[in-house]
């Protein structure tokens, strides 16, 4: 996940490079999702069995709890700066995506990383990621838009990883739910980013099953 978070940088600094030549002249239109079934899903995960975790599975978990943190407060930050729609919505499904993995973390006994600060996280890297991202979605609605698009490809990516790696029941079921909440995401921003005149093209996931997501 540490040589993806260094492609994703590079991929930031390689939009950043187009969106700063770009002026935000665009029709501001809402996109408003429903994340009622992917909340009732989480919420309602049964906890299936104990069972001895690997530490790829404990610190799998800590960072995913920091991850799904790190999509929240971007996203309440885009959402204060451009009051879009579509970052209100996904914000409140990114707490519902951390508080699983809280869940988790709690039911194994594991320490939570959660700094409640906005921007502010235990592993430095994240804290990195997160300023050239808020860096990237100043430029304009449409350069926030693809910081959506690009947290929500690194989620699906990482998440796809941490479940792969895993046998346990219960963490691979809310991993599962919150790879369907991702896959949501990242179609309503690629949606929005159309509408908007932008065709967005993967920068993390592989052409063929970000296609896939879409149009599904």
């Amino acid at each position: 996940m540490k040589t993806k978070q260094l492609v994703f940088r590079i991929a930031i600094l390689t939009i950043m490079l187009f969106f700063t030549a770009c002026s935000d002249n665009q029709k501001d239109e809402d996109l408003s999702i429903s994340e009622n079934t992917e909340e009732e899903l989480l919420k309602n995960n049964t906890i299936l069995q104990i069972a001895p975790l690997t530490e790829t599975d404990s610190l799998g978990l800590i960072f995913m709890r920091e991850e799904e943190k790190l999509a929240r407060d971007a996203y309440l930050v885009l959402y204060s700066k451009y009051e879009h729609q579509v970052f209100d919505n996904i914000s409140k499904s990114e707490q519902t995506h951390s508080d699983a993995i809280l869940g988790l973390l709690n039911y194994y006994n594991l320490n939570d990383p959660f700094i409640d600060v906005i921007g502010e996280f235990v592993d430095p890297s994240l804290t990195i990621l997160f300023y050239d991202l808020m860096l990237l979605g100043d430029n304009n609605l449409d350069s926030a838009l693809v910081v959506g698009a690009l947290i929500e490809e690194t989620d699906i990516e990482d998440i796809a990883i941490l479940a792969d790696a895993t046998d346990i029941p219960n963490i691979i079921q809310v991993y599962n739910n919150l790879l369907s909440g991702s896959e949501n995401h990242l179609r309503a921003f690629v949606h929005d980013l159309r509408k908007r005149g932008i065709d967005y093209q993967p920068r993390i996931l592989p052409l063929e099953q970000f296609n896939d997501i879409i149009n599904n």
